[in-house]
């Protein structure tokens, strides 16, 4: 892994990857990380200069001395580096040329400065069918999820999950159970999900992918639990939210309500006969509900050619106004 860094993206892992031993400083989150690329686009540079200059700049409300000691952490690095590739994990930093197109094409400049992951990364350009809904869903709708995650995987479509809640772990294990292939979008940073037997299993088949913005060295409290969301739908070609409880505590930590309200258009509302607050406000969006029957082939191929769309042409890099490393 250490000889495939390039040089922009050494210095994007050193700005914001947890290697271990942050007490002094933190590293920088990804609205810090952008505000500082911004300067160094508007001053013609880009992340790798910070590695050879003399002087850091000062970005306020970033303090040079904390950018100073970030950037000296490189002899770690590359012990962190072989580490992680020794564990089976992989990093895309956002100025590399594999960094996901629909990614990029999506979020712009929202988009995490770094993902890491483990197993098959080809499986994050396949588009698929996302599946996903807020914290707490009725057992009768996740069986229904199951049913049409079972029914994307014969397909052959992929399957994006999202965050470590039990609908999430019920759809990739049922994708599984029918030979298919996963995305799985989390928060944590270590993946604890990939130690699971099954899921080793799907990893050594290149059936499955996990996701995250954190590294395998941050602690649970670091980094958005919102950018779950967003990921997978940034992933899909097709959404289907499943609709929550109407309990009081009812909670969406990862953002799921808003990322599908984003897509309406390429989304559906799967929903019991009481229907949440959430799922209320989409049905007033515009959001059409789920028929269990398979989906119209026309929509999906109209649904394809957009997703194609978005992505065509969405370079990495700065080479447009706007788009950072």
């Amino acid at each position: 892994m250490t000889d495939s860094i390039t040089d922009d993206a050494c210095a994007i892992l050193l700005l914001c990857a947890y290697q271990g031993g942050e007490e002094e400083f933190r590293p920088l989150e990804g609205a810090e990380y952008n505000q500082l690329a911004a300067a160094l686009y508007q001053s013609g540079k880009r992340p790798r200069d910070l590695l050879t200059m003399e002087s850091i700049p000062e970005v306020p409300p970033i303090r040079s001395d904390r950018l100073r000691w970030l950037l000296g952490r490189r002899i770690n690095l590359g012990f962190s580096l072989e580490e992680w590739q020794r564990k089976g994990y992989w990093v895309l930093a956002r100025s590399d040329e594999d960094y996901p197109k629909a990614i990029r094409a999506g979020m712009r400049n929202h988009a995490p400065p770094l993902l890491f992951g483990t197993g098959n990364q080809s499986l994050l350009t396949s588009g698929g069918m996302a599946i996903f809904g807020p914290d707490t869903i009725p057992d009768g709708r996740i069986k229904k999820a199951c049913a049409a995650a079972a029914a994307a995987a014969k397909e052959g479509r992929t399957v994006i999950a999202a965050g470590h809640l039990k609908m999430a772990r019920r759809i990739v294990e049922t994708v599984h159970e029918h030979s298919g292939c996963a995305i799985w979008v989390l928060h944590e940073g270590v993946l604890k999900p990939r130690l699971k037997k099954s899921h080793r299993r799907a990893i050594r088949s290149s059936q499955l992918v996990m996701i995250t913005t954190q590294s395998p060295k941050a602690s649970q409290e670091t980094g958005q639990t919102a950018v779950v969301g967003s990921l997978a739908v940034g992933f899909a070609e097709n959404i289907l939210y499943i609709d929550g409880s109407n309990s009081k505590t009812r909670e969406d930590r990862f953002a799921i309500t808003a990322s599908a309200m984003k897509r309406l258009e390429d989304s559906r509302l799967l929903c019991g006969r009481k229907i949440s607050p959430e799922g209320e406000r989409l049905k007033e969006a515009g959001i059409k509900v789920w028929e269990d029957e398979k989906a119209d082939t026309k929509r999906r191929r109209a649904r394809r050619k957009s997703a194609a769309s978005r992505t065509k042409g969405g370079k990495t890099g700065s080479g447009v106004q706007g788009e950072l490393f």
